[in-house]
């Protein structure tokens, strides 16, 4: 059975805000890399050679950038506007054909071996197959009741959740979810559901399975989920020091890779972390968990959990950052050591100042 992938990047992006006025959700970089390229190569992991990618307007740059690729079949398909999962994949029906697909949300990152979801969709045909995470905020996405290993309810963001089985964003489709969503309205979003999509094939009495991941699961879409799933990449990187970098008093503690032309002075690296192409990095102690993107200038900082977007600039004499989101081009400055968590958009410009103790009483 040939399956073909469908990823979808077309999303707003609102929870990462600042950071997706200027580009696209899939395009920010976790462990060095693009959202999407995590998401290609876990696809290829289990021979998706052909892949539809939905993109909405205003994300040429993404556009671009995924028909570069050189290790799958990559088409774009354009959705005009927001309409939700289920209009996304009413969008790409001319890609999909009438063949069994895989769709994939585009800012959901996994290490969960899916090959023996694959083969229970091939063996026993269902309508659907939908992969599940027992998440601890079931609240805050799709949620599936199961019997044995079938589906018997699907619901959307519930207030009272029937159990902590969350939607993992990873679903497998038969061609009869063209005409579920064909008859669907939209949801008090203004969204067409996907949710909405498999509950109509229940209530048609087609077969929808449930399969459970192992491994880790990350919802990527906000500031602290990026965070997250950039350490749990990290944590699986290799050590390696391109031979053009220059390390100067550098000491090393776990696994780094510093890219090519970066130049490192006085600077201790506490891995996992990766330091990005013509970074400059002085008098500085970055990591664990942290990921510096290309062209950034770090001085005299303390840097831990974060992830820093290329052409970025830290400056001290005593900055400490935690737990950060730092956009690209952005000049984030202080002059006390106090610890800081922040989410700062492209190019802007923060200064911290110094915080007065209060006075013991």
């Amino acid at each position: 059975m040939r399956v073909k992938a469908l990823v979808l990047c077309a999303g707003r992006g609102s929870r990462l805000r600042p950071l997706t006025h200027t580009r696209a959700k899939a395009a920010l970089p976790v462990a060095g890399r693009p959202i999407w390229q995590h998401v290609f190569d876990y696809l290829a992991r289990f021979g998706f050679e052909e892949i539809g990618v939905v993109v909405g307007p205003g994300q040429q740059e993404l556009s671009d950038a995924v028909q570069r690729w050189p290790r799958q079949r990559v088409h774009v398909i354009l959705q005009a506007e927001p309409g939700g999962i289920a209009h996304a994949v009413a969008t790409a029906r001319p890609f999909l054909a009438d063949e069994p697909f895989l769709l994939y949300l585009g800012d959901n990152l996994t290490d969960a071996d899916i090959t023996p979801a694959i083969r229970r969709f091939q063996a026993a045909a269902p309508a659907a197959l939908l992969t599940l995470h027992r998440v601890p905020n079931p609240r805050e996405f799709g949620v599936a009741t199961l019997e044995g290993d079938r589906v018997v309810g699907v619901v959307e963001k519930p207030t009272d959740p029937p159990s902590d089985l969350a939607v993992a964003g990873i679903y497998l489709f038969s061609p009869a979810v063209h005409a579920a969503i064909a008859g669907l309205r939209p949801s008090h979003r203004g969204e067409l559901e996907i949710t909405d999509a498999v509950a109509r094939l229940l209530a048609d009495g087609h077969l929808v399975l449930g399969h459970t991941l192992t491994g880790w699961w990350e919802d990527a879409g906000s500031a602290a989920g990026l965070l997250t799933a950039n350490a749990r990449l990290l944590a699986s990187l290799p050590a390696n020091i391109h031979p053009s970098a220059v390390l100067a008093e550098v000491a090393i503690e776990g696994p780094v890779q510093v890219g090519p032309g970066a130049e490192l002075r006085r600077v201790r690296l506490k891995g996992p972390v990766v330091i990005g192409a013509g970074c400059r990095v002085t008098d500085s102690e970055i990591g664990p968990s942290t990921s510096v993107g290309d062209g950034a200038i770090l001085a005299g900082v303390t840097v831990a959990n974060s992830v820093l977007l290329p052409g970025c600039r830290l400056q001290g004499p005593a900055l400490h950052l935690a737990d950060s989101v730092v956009g690209a081009g952005a000049h984030v400055w202080a002059r006390a050591g106090h610890p800081a968590a922040l989410v700062v958009g492209d190019d802007a410009h923060l200064l911290i100042p110094q915080q007065r103790r209060q006075p013991r009483r």
